[in-house]
């Protein structure tokens, strides 16, 4: 079955201004007008004046006759006489003439019939988003976010990419949320993405600069998201976070960290990566401390029964393994635990 949200296709964000647009296609228009006047103003003994026959054609009777020939209003005042001024009409004229038809039609579709798409599936969009998520970046590290959520459940109807490049967005809809072509550093865009309500954003951009001023835009637009955002680099891992991340994820350290470990170690990459993938084998995971459990040690808790923990987090505070054994837990701590996927299956 399809998802809902694809029926909404690829969004683009329409221009602030309309007549930006507007205006191009007009200089262009005027440009190919003045373009064909000055070639027929070269053969204008070509054409005839049937309203003033003893007046020589004049560059205002080209400039006219050109507008009445490139609109195909055509009069019939003035008329090419010659054999030479008819095949450079049906030539030359022609083609020109469907260019400035296609430049004023593509103009009235674009201003009138696209934007009026484009804002009623903006509206549609913000009727349903509701605490959702935003993927700043659909470039490797944004599709493997978007994989590794839809796994985890969350609802294909509450993801939205933003994506600058058109290629990379169409992907994003292909995998079923709704995508916007835009600039992820702006506010327009991020505001098109509602981001006011959003619960979470994920930044993934294909530069560290790029990520930091996304990660600011979104920090003054909204506060309460969780931000989580990619570092190519890990000397900007500081910078991130300053920027107003909640975490800062570097992947290609990390993976030139792995790529080191297999030098000597067979089994050790393998065994990360398993943890990392989820749906498989062994996975990581995490359980919340409830307020009737605060006070009890972690190995005295029914649901984390015969499981192995690796640690907890209480605020922004880690505590391994050997730290955290005999720790009396508060309500809200974190307990990071593995778990295997196949027995929880089965169960």
């Amino acid at each position: 079955m399809q998802p809902p949200n694809r029926a909404l296709g690829l969004l683009r964000l329409p221009e602030q201004s309309p007549w930006s647009a507007l205006a191009k296609r007009i200089a262009l228009a005027v440009v190919l007008i003045l373009t064909v006047t000055l070639g027929l103003w070269l053969d204008r003994d070509g054409l005839k004046d049937n309203i003033h026959p003893d007046r020589a054609i004049r560059f205002v009777d080209v400039f006219y006759f050109t507008v009445v020939s490139l609109t195909t209003v055509g009069y019939g005042d003035i008329v090419p006489a010659s054999g030479w001024a008819r095949f450079v009409n049906a030539v030359f004229l022609t083609p020109v003439r469907l260019m400035v038809l296609t430049i004023f039609l593509g103009t009235a579709y674009e201003l009138v019939l696209l934007r009026t798409r484009e804002s009623f599936k903006m509206k549609q969009l913000h009727n349903t988003l509701k605490g959702h998520s935003i993927i700043c970046g659909f470039g490797v590290k944004g599709q493997a976010s978007l994989a590794e959520m839809l796994a985890h459940g969350h609802d294909p109807q509450q993801i939205v990419v933003i994506e600058p490049s058109e290629k990379g967005a169409a992907a994003a809809t292909s995998a079923g949320v709704v995508a916007l072509c835009g600039d992820a550093s702006t506010e327009a865009t991020l505001r098109a993405a509602d981001i006011e309500e959003a619960d979470h954003i994920l930044v993934a951009p294909h530069s560290d600069d790029q990520c930091v001023l996304i990660c600011l835009t979104v920090r003054a637009l909204n506060s309460k998201a969780r931000l989580i955002a990619s570092a190519r680099e890990e000397e900007n891992v500081k910078l991130l976070y300053r920027a107003g991340a909640d975490v800062v994820v570097a992947p290609a350290v990390t993976g030139g960290r792995l790529m080191g470990a297999a030098v000597k170690q067979n089994a050790v990459t393998q065994f990360l990566q398993d943890l990392l993938t989820f749906g498989k084998g062994l996975e990581v995971t995490e359980y919340t401390v409830k307020p009737a459990e605060a006070g009890q040690t972690w190995p005295r808790l029914a649901a984390l029964k015969d499981k192995q923990v690796l640690g907890l987090m209480r605020g922004d505070k880690t505590l391994l393994y050997d730290t955290c054994r005999d720790l009396p837990l508060e309500s809200g701590d974190v307990l990071v635990y593995l778990e295997n996927h196949e027995t929880t299956e089965s169960a």
